[in-house]
């Protein structure tokens, strides 16, 4: 069993003699990286958007683009992750196609309910799009 000191005085040459390569050290941590800033764009949308508009820039709905840029980076992260396998690309684009169906759809709940009124057609074409994307790429994922 490895003790503390003993994994914290792993060099990464022990790493790499442990089986693991270069390209998959690197895929990790271009995964994790992926997955922090994803996190990152998706909690921080609104102070992006703020910082924008205080230069001009900004509006109203680049707030969902920055959080559906943020889904697709955390997305991209966990289907190139290392350790899950195969299939990466139907993973990462199942995953961002769940989590943007499930954002999509929040966003016409709150329409609805905040607004009182229907959603645009567009919000509503790109959650039902989103939502048979995601049934399709599970079938495949699960037909593997």
């Amino acid at each position: 069993m490895k003790t503390f000191q003993h994994a914290r005085d792993t060099s990464l040459d022990d790493v790499c003699r442990m089986g693991i390569t270069w390209p998959q050290l690197l895929r990790a941590i271009a995964a994790a990286l992926s997955v922090a800033g994803g996190l990152a764009v998706v909690l921080f949308a609104v102070a992006a958007n703020r910082y924008l508009a205080e230069h001009g820039l900004g509006g109203p709905g680049q707030v969902a683009g920055f959080r559906l840029l943020g889904i697709a980076l955390f997305a991209v992260g966990v289907g190139f992750w290392p350790a899950l396998g195969g299939q990466r690309v139907v993973r990462a684009l199942l995953f961002y196609s769940a989590l943007a169906t499930l954002y999509l759809a929040t966003l016409m709940l709150a329409t609805m309910v905040g607004v009182g009124a229907w959603p645009s057609p567009l919000l509503v074409t790109a959650a039902t799009v989103h939502g048979l994307a995601t049934f399709v790429l599970a079938w495949v994922w699960l037909k593997r």
